[in-house]
């Protein structure tokens, strides 16, 4: 039977992958990484668009 530390240690080193895998692996998240930054990008243009929208807005609001 394994002690409580030799169970946690396995439980959080990854599985060890075949070369070929972790390429793919690494190219994988290489790719995620991209998709995510340029998803973070666009989020930013929309809530400065969003603001710059509700400042134009408040500007030409006619008065009551």
């Amino acid at each position: 039977m394994m002690s409580d530390g030799q169970q946690n240690k396995l439980v959080s080193e990854p599985p060890i992958a075949a070369p070929d895998e972790y390429a793919q692996l690494v190219q994988a998240d290489q790719r995620f990484r991209a998709a995510l930054a340029q998803a973070i990008a666009k989020g930013g243009e929309r809530v400065e668009a969003m603001q710059a929208t509700v400042e134009v807005k408040r500007r030409t609001k006619p008065s009551r």
